[in-house]
């Protein structure tokens, strides 16, 4: 059975298939999975994985952590009997060699992204959810990844049906929104364009299949 990664446009209905369709194949869904590992690898807090990953491509602290070496801003252990002297190239290294002591930048975040995935994409039975699963694995044999989009006006359906006080013109607002964090996602981490199709084997319009015929019709190709 192949590893599966799942890329979605927000409220294009992705979420709901990716999670039917983990269930028709048994597979582990790793989403939130990912970032206590992240967390774990990189000393931090789960917290601190996840607040930098909603903003971390797009705010001052990641532009800073690619033209400077963010390791003097670090905190120091003041009983610690000997200070272990790190360097940024000693930074780009898997494993790490230094305590990270509640820092995270873009570079450990893209690194521990990276090195997580890969190891995940060794196992069985695993459908990878988000965060560039499809450029990390990409070259990767027994692998597939798969896409799920949908037409604005029926994402802006499903969102008013999840949040009804919604407008269209707020929910489109959200939608676009969540696009753009996905897109500067892609291109901040693995310079690539979140839209372009050579980065899926396969793509999913749920405008034009129902959700039910989306499983089972990924579930048939994937098994």
């Amino acid at each position: 059975m192949p590893v599966i990664t799942i890329s979605k446009e927000f409220a294009s209905g992705g979420l709901e298939i990716a999670k039917r369709l983990a269930q028709k194949l048994n597979y582990d869904y790793l989403d939130k999975e990912i970032v206590e590992q992240v967390a774990s690898q990189a000393r931090v807090s789960h917290q601190e994985v996840m607040d930098f990953e909603e903003e971390g491509h797009i705010n001052v602290r990641a532009y800073l952590s690619r033209i400077i070496d963010l390791d003097i801003f670090k905190k120091n252990n003041k009983h610690d009997e000997q200070e272990i002297e790190t360097t940024y190239d000693e930074r780009d290294k898997i494993p790490y060699s230094f305590d990270t002591q509640g820092w995270i930048d873009s570079d450990i975040y893209r690194d521990m992204i990276c090195k997580v995935i890969s190891e995940l994409g060794q196992r069985p039975n695993v459908m990878i959810v988000g965060r560039g699963g499809q450029c990390i694995l990409r070259e990767q044999a027994g692998v597939i990844n798969i896409r799920i989009i949908a037409s604005m006006t029926d994402r802006i359906a499903r969102l008013q049906i999840e949040k009804p006080n919604l407008s269209e013109a707020q929910a489109q607002k959200q939608i676009e929104a969540m696009d753009k964090k996905s897109r500067e996602y892609i291109r901040f981490y693995f310079k690539e364009d979140w839209n372009d199709a050579r980065l899926y084997d396969v793509t999913i319009n749920t405008s034009r299949l129902s959700d039910d015929r989306a499983v089972k019709w990924l579930a048939g190709l994937c098994a």
